[in-house]
């Protein structure tokens, strides 16, 4: 996808794209190699890993589950947040009834306790896996200009399904850098805004975040530092591992998101969470045309940019007017 095909759209419906596509495209380049020793994806891609998507690559579970929270968002973004939560309560039940894109068991039991009736905030389970944060950044994109609301609804919207200390942090995290990268801020700006916001929610994400930064400014190769922040099954690891890979490539959306799948561990979601950042900080442009085009169900994404971006400015202008 060309920004010149896309004349009418504004800048930040570009970024916008970006967040969608470089989610999905870093999604489905980790899928294949996701439960692989990265001297198993070694053996099979060659020395430097998996590099390119082949022709109808499907994403997982973290794209799709980012769209349903989308949808909710359609329904409800400018809603006071226990209006909101009951409409993502919904669209979760709703979930269930779509393909298995592979979805953790924490998500599919919190939904499958939504669908019998347990309220929403009580539905929570209390995992530290990473299916919260997989598909909160859509929320730094509708809220951008209202960071309070921003970190209220990461947070209890990761609670719907991940109650546990470090998914908390790590939901916020996860918006909260796209909300940054949309606004323009380089990757190793971000640092002391997501300490800010995530403080006093987990000593175990604020120390993967901070051994993060610290390594990505170190000496140490990228393979080996990528193996000393973890494997990426829990989201601290998760988010540390994206963010070491854009503090290392942070204008090259394509070497980030190659550095982020080639892991031994959370291929998929680690590079969805790289990809998605950079995808919203160098817009669509910084995604690799043929990327876009190997994507199976691409038109799904296109999609949901005008009426995302429809809601984005309803509820700024709401915001504004407060």
């Amino acid at each position: 996808m060309r920004t010149e095909s896309l004349p009418d759209i504004p800048d930040i419906g570009k970024k916008l794209l970006g967040y969608l596509y470089g989610t999905a495209c870093a999604d489905a380049l980790g899928r294949p190699v996701e439960h692989l020793t990265l001297e198993q994806i070694k053996d099979k891609y060659g020395e430097k890993g998996i590099l390119e998507l082949p022709p109808n690559s499907p994403w997982t579970d973290d794209t799709q589950l980012m769209l349903v929270l989308a949808r909710a968002l359609l329904r409800g973004a400018e809603l006071e947040i226990p209006g909101l939560m009951d409409r993502i309560a919904e669209e979760l039940v709703l979930w269930l009834d779509e393909p298995d894109m592979g979805a953790g068991a924490t998500t599919r039991g919190a939904a499958l306790s939504l669908k019998d009736e347990i309220h929403w905030s009580e539905s929570g389970i209390g995992s530290k896996t990473c299916g919260s944060l997989m598909r909160a950044g859509i929320l730094g994109f509708v809220y951008r200009n209202d960071p309070q609301k921003l970190a209220k609804v990461a947070l209890i919207s990761g609670k719907i399904t991940h109650s546990h200390p470090v998914a908390e942090a790590a939901s916020i995290a996860g918006a909260y850098s796209v909300k940054l990268a949309l606004d323009g801020v380089e990757p190793g700006e971000m640092f002391e805004p997501l300490l800010e916001v995530t403080q006093g929610i987990s000593k175990e994400f604020t120390h993967a975040l901070e051994n993060s930064y610290k390594l990505a400014y170190s000496d140490i190769g990228d393979e080996e530092g990528l193996k000393k922040l973890g494997q990426g099954w829990y989201a601290d690891e998760t988010f540390a591992l994206a963010y070491f890979c854009i503090l290392r490539s942070p204008d090259d959306y394509r070497k980030a998101v190659q550095t982020a799948v080639n892991i031994t561990g959370d291929s998929d979601s680690v590079g969805g969470v790289a990809g998605g950042i950079l995808g919203a900080r160098l817009g669509i442009e910084a995604i690799p045309v043929s990327w876009v085009e190997a994507l199976r169900d691409k038109e799904k994404l296109g999609e949901m940019v005008g009426p995302l971006l429809e809601k984005h400015y309803q509820v700024s202008e709401g915001k504004f007017r407060e």
